[in-house]
């Protein structure tokens, strides 16, 4: 069996033939494009370039040069395939075509086209069976071939409805987060080309193609205030309507840890949100919610968490399916466990279609070439098509190289042996579909992560009252929390997540604010405080209010007040003194449960003036003073008196 690497060579060994040391040498020609399904009575049509401009030159004024193109025998196993797409020269020759330059249509950036008629006596390839044909073409100079490619063309005499294998081509767009851990939008670059790119080929013409797109970057687009965003988004959905968009949690989580560790919910949210989003991105179709699509490996517990989301079928790419080993068929259905398929793709096409296409064009009609004669061995081995499904993937699930993928995605949706299908559209597996042994994912362990947003849930709770109900914060923050749950983060990643996170909610309640080394002056022993609260966020906010001092006495109250956005109220309160003089005040913001403090505390002074009634009580005590003191006076003169008149005193 031939692997990437064999076709990776094989395309160098077509581009350009290891010629003999007494020729001339070779040039490198490329195919630019082709018909691949011919249809009898039409034309076949090929266009070959030669990107080094001498050697263009060196072709056109040889009067020698014409373009050979030479016909085999038709291959009737993948096997055949493959071989010749990994530089075996095919066998059989049926028909050959030599045309003069001057037969070939000319572009400008030096590509040469030819027209062959199916049935002409000249300039012709006359076939008569329907079948794959391997096709040659050189450039011959002096009789040798100067250069050499080899391709496949699909021919038929009918267009009549025949039963056809169906094909899905299915990828899955990775891309960096749109949420920054401070809760802003930050696109990059990178992401956008990505995106751009996806665009470009869904734009390309053929459908439906499967593509799963993280609704978390899809929600960053739309929260972006980034024209380019708004955009590419609008660019987006245009062709997400008419392709098919598949299932994705909101951010990465793994259902298998998530099943294990008791964070089922956590799963359970994200993929709701994720329907959430994408429902709103797929035009007038509806979310095929039973196709699971996943580039890591699911396991039971996984598929059983599945099931519960209505998922009916898992597909894996080869990278994540590579522990279950080599399975027999990969067109055909297994089961992961009860009910919950599993279907991955042919690891050997799988990195045909990832690696570096030196020919992306033939590359894509050798694979098309292959997939016509698996579909002939199904019919050889008395299969049925409709129970066969063939999935094409790169290794990884990333989207198929823009210039393989138009060919390739053309190429399947005209020929009449085959139907380019929608993932979403696989058939459910019955009791039947054998059983594989599924190896445990362990590869994330999700629970760190829900562990330390749980700490986070009743600072939250709390901090939600100061909003209004229809805030904008209440669902910023709902994904600000599931996108921390994303398994790819690192340990320091979520780490600086989970600090952005808890500033959030701080910075919101250190939006109102008292005035710092303010004095108030109370005119009497009852009084009102009047306090000023400032509100720096542009939404309404909540704070209750609590305000203690040791001279001073407040009304036992609950004191929960509003705060305008961008604005600022007086809140009067009444103040019962308990002597005059200077005392602090202290002033504590709470969220309106109480239970968490907004701000710091703040220290304010209050001064009383002298009390109406504290004074009538000094002055009654002066006097009692003064009229102590003259009695005491009064009763030491008449004692001097006595002494003076006394007998005994003389």
């Amino acid at each position: 069996m031939f692997g990437a690497s064999s076709v990776l060579l094989g395309a160098l060994a077509q581009q350009s033939l290891a010629l003999s040391n007494d020729t001339v040498k070779s040039i490198d020609v490329r195919l630019i494009a082709q018909n691949f399904n011919v249809l009898a009575g039409t034309q076949f049509r090929f266009t070959v370039g030669v990107p080094d401009v001498a050697a263009s030159n060196q072709i056109d004024q040889d009067p020698s040069t014409t373009l050979r193109i030479t016909a085999f025998a038709p291959v009737t196993t993948r096997e055949q395939v493959r071989s010749i797409a990994g530089g075996v020269e095919p066998v059989g020759q049926l028909a050959v075509a030599d045309l003069q330059l001057i037969q070939l249509a000319r572009s400008e950036t030096n590509n040469y086209t030819a027209f062959l008629s199916t049935t002409a006596r000249t300039n012709s390839l006359r076939l008569s069976k329907d079948g794959v044909y391997p096709i040659q073409i050189s450039f011959v100079q002096n009789g040798q071939p100067v250069s050499k490619l080899t391709t496949f063309v699909n021919f038929f005499n009918s267009t009549i409805e025949t039963a056809r294998l169906p094909i899905a081509i299915a990828s899955t767009v990775t891309t960096s987060r749109a949420l920054a851990p401070n809760g802003t939008i930050a696109i990059s670059d990178a992401t956008r080309k990505k995106l751009a790119d996806l665009a470009q080929s869904l734009e390309g013409g053929a459908a439906p193609l499967s593509v799963q797109v993280s609704p978390e970057i899809l929600d960053g687009l739309a929260r972006s205030t980034q024209p380019v965003d708004t955009e590419l988004l609008t660019r987006l959905q245009t062709a997400f309507s008419n392709h098919d968009l598949l299932r994705a949690p909101f951010v990465p989580f793994s259902p298998s840890s998530a099943q294990r560790t008791s964070r089922a919910n956590d799963f359970q949210r994200l993929s709701k949100l994720g329907d959430e989003i994408l429902e709103l991105r797929n035009g007038e179709k509806n979310l095929s919610p039973n196709v699971w699509f996943s580039n890591v490996l699911i396991d039971t517990d996984g598929a059983a968490l599945l099931k519960t989301s209505n998922v009916r079928t898992v597909v894996l790419t080869p990278e994540a399916a590579a522990k279950i080993g080599t399975l027999d068929n990969y067109a055909k259905p297994y089961r992961i466990s009860g009910d919950v398929a599993l279907r991955t793709t042919d690891p050997v096409l799988a990195k045909t279609l990832s690696g570096i296409q030196i020919s992306p064009v033939i590359t894509a009609y050798s694979v098309a070439a292959e997939l016509l004669t698996q579909r002939q061995e199904v019919i050889d081995g008395g299969g049925i098509l409709s129970s066969n499904f063939v999935i094409l993937t790169t290794t990884s699930g990333a989207p198929i190289n823009t210039a393989l993928l138009a060919p390739l995605a053309v190429a399947i949706d005209r020929a009449p042996q085959l139907r380019l299908r929608a993932l979403s559209s696989l058939p459910r597996a019955n009791s039947e579909a054998t059983l594989v042994k599924v190896p445990r994912s362990d590869e994330f362990d999700v629970s760190v992560a829900g562990k330390a947003i749980d700490s986070l849930a009743d600072e939250l709770a709390s901090t939600s009252l100061m909003l209004p109900t229809d805030a904008p914060q209440h669902a910023a923050w709902t994904t600000s929390r599931l996108a921390m749950l994303d398994d790819r983060l690192s340990s320091d990643e979520f780490a600086l997540y989970f600090k952005g996170f808890r500033n959030q909610l701080r910075l919101l309640r250190t939006s109102v604010k008292v005035p710092e080394s303010l004095s108030f002056t109370l005119g009497g022993r009852e009084s009102d405080l009047r306090l000023q609260l400032r509100n720096e966020a542009s939404v309404d906010l909540t704070v209750s209010v609590e305000i203690s001092s040791v001279k001073l006495q407040f009304p036992d109250e609950d004191r929960v007040v509003t705060v305008p956005a961008n604005g600022a109220i007086d809140l009067v309160i009444p103040v019962v003194a308990r002597a005059s003089g200077r005392f602090p005040i202290e002033v504590v913001l709470y969220t309106p449960d109480g239970l968490v403090q907004a701000g710091q505390r703040v220290q304010l002074t209050a001064r009383v003036a002298a009390i109406a009634g504290l004074g009538l009580v000094v002055s009654g005590a002066a006097a009692l003073v003064l009229l102590a003191w003259w009695l005491s006076h009064w009763r030491a003169s008449r004692r001097k008196s006595s002494a003076k008149k006394h007998p005994a005193i003389g």
